[in-house]
């Protein structure tokens, strides 16, 4: 959008009238003059407004509740003249932009591709987004005014804050990806190396190949790794909590939640979830889930209700079998503050009373 004064309206139409009923040649001169120097004026900014753009390099950025991270984007110019004055301001609500760099004026040369970096911080958990951008420049004379609204954004999931929080992952079944220095959970599918054979040791293992060429009987060894499903129960029902503290409480019950689920991601175990709360499934364990579970706890929000059933008892048939179902609601909140408050800094799933199932096996 081009906007111009009344003033430099005004001044077009005097000078057209004047062309056309004073036959003096000094004044159609510089009347011609005028018209021509803003005819060139708006021609420029017709240009720019079609010649500049801006692009967020990002488009998906993912960071916990109070860390910080840049937002980088490209102011470009693709024309072969220069922006004397552009102002730009990258909308970003609901977010913390650290010394407002989030807007600022600079000068476009020509062709020239500007690199503009700031640092935001969330607040709170939830979906946001840094745009859309928006520019004012304008021509060298400033007869016209240029503002350009650019609908390019960078999506921004803010995911429940980082806690010091310790998950304890109890041996499952042989077949994961957790090495642990137990015979028990010795996985044949990943070979580690071959021993000389010594008396007691099955035949079963032998390993034929190298046995013959060494003439000498040797043994295959295996890794030790163990899998573990991880099922998540949120209780989010409002009439569960305390009326007073309900926001914070279930603000810390998020936390602990995703606090194990990304422990068990790190691990590489496979996660199921399900909650108390609006519109959210019920998600089996699986692989590769944790960052989908983890965008749930982003935008998840409680309800008005009661947990009515015993969650252990509803999902335990639909989880395969060794699962470790934690349930997390107002008791382990209340747990977790009280140890808070007497200022003990251990915090795990077996002082939470969290693991509702399991038994350690070492």
């Amino acid at each position: 959008m081009i906007k111009t004064s009344p003033v430099t309206k005004t001044a077009l139409i005097l000078c057209i009238i004047f062309f056309l009923i004073i036959p003096v040649k000094i004044v159609q001169i510089i009347c011609l003059t005028f018209i021509f120097t803003i005819l060139f004026s708006y021609l420029y900014s017709k240009n720019l407004l079609k010649n500049i753009d801006v692009v967020h390099t990002i488009k998906s950025l993912k960071l916990a509740c109070n860390e910080n991270s840049d937002v980088i984007l490209f102011i470009k110019n693709y024309s072969f003249l220069p922006a004397f004055f552009c102002y730009y301001f990258d909308e970003a609500p609901f977010l913390r932009i650290y010394k407002d760099k989030n807007s600022d004026t600079c000068m476009l040369r020509p062709k020239e591709n500007l690199r503009l970096t700031y640092n935001v911080t969330a607040l709170e958990r939830g979906l946001f987004s840094a745009g859309p951008f928006k520019l004012t420049l304008s021509d060298p004379l400033g007869l016209f005014q240029i503002k350009k609204k650019i609908e390019d954004r960078t999506i921004i999931t803010v995911r429940p804050a980082r806690i010091n929080f310790q998950t304890f992952l109890q041996p499952g079944i042989p077949g994961g990806f957790e090495k642990i220095m137990n015979p028990i959970f010795e996985d044949i599918t990943l070979h580690k190396s071959i021993r000389p054979y010594k008396t007691g040791d099955s035949i079963r293992r032998i390993n034929w190949r190298a046995s013959a060429k060494c003439n000498e009987l040797y043994i295959n060894q295996y890794d030790f790794t163990y899998d573990v499903p991880v099922f998540v129960f949120l209780n989010l029902a409002e009439d569960d909590y305390p009326l007073k503290e309900m926001r914070w409480y279930s603000e810390k019950a998020i936390e602990i939640a995703a606090s194990i689920i990304l422990t068990a991601g790190l691990h590489k175990m496979r996660c199921g979830f399900a909650a108390y709360s609006q519109d959210f499934p019920f998600l089996k364990p699986k692989l590769n889930q944790t960052d989908f579970i983890l965008d749930l706890l982003s935008v998840i929000k409680s309800t008005p209700g009661k947990v009515s059933y015993n969650p252990i008892l509803q999902f335990e048939k639909k989880l395969p079998s060794g699962t470790l179902i934690y349930e997390i609601g107002p008791e382990a909140v209340e747990s977790y503050f009280t140890k808070l408050t007497a200022g003990n800094e251990n915090f795990n799933t077996k002082n939470l009373r969290i693991l509702k199932n399991g038994k350690e096996l070492f």
